[in-house]
């Protein structure tokens, strides 16, 4: 079973948030995948295997791009992180069923800890 990471590149957050992956899921890799194309791919390919991902929305166009390929993501386990906390964003990001929802400015809060989790229980392959 495979677990995903998608942070666009150039923005900083990748070194900080998977030295928290190696304190809290220090045994399993994470696929990262930096644009919607290559996420979008990746999803694609039959059979998906992928069961968690993680996913940045740094921006409005970002997230745009995460519902745009919302139908690949039906049966993933998502912890959705996003860059506002616009009622309109929060509405739609709701569409995607994420098991998790936070913002950029919270400095990741519990991402980890429910990452760990939703990694154990959905996917449990090393």
């Amino acid at each position: 079973m495979a677990s995903i990471l998608y942070i666009p590149a150039g923005n900083g957050l990748e070194q900080c948030f998977r030295a928290l992956l190696q304190i809290t899921v220090p045994n399993k890799e994470f696929e990262t995948y930096r644009s919607i194309g290559e996420l979008a791919e990746r999803l694609g390919r039959p059979p998906s295997n992928v069961k968690v991902a993680v996913l940045f929305a740094v921006n409005r166009e970002e997230f745009m791009g995460i519902l745009a390929i919302g139908d690949l993501m039906r049966d993933v386990k998502t912890i959705l992180i996003l860059a506002d906390q616009d009622k309109d964003t929060i509405a739609k990001a709701h569409s995607l069923r994420p098991r998790y929802m936070t913002w950029l400015d919270a400095e990741f809060g519990n991402v980890p800890t429910v990452l760990k989790r939703m990694v154990d229980l959905y996917d449990n392959v090393a």
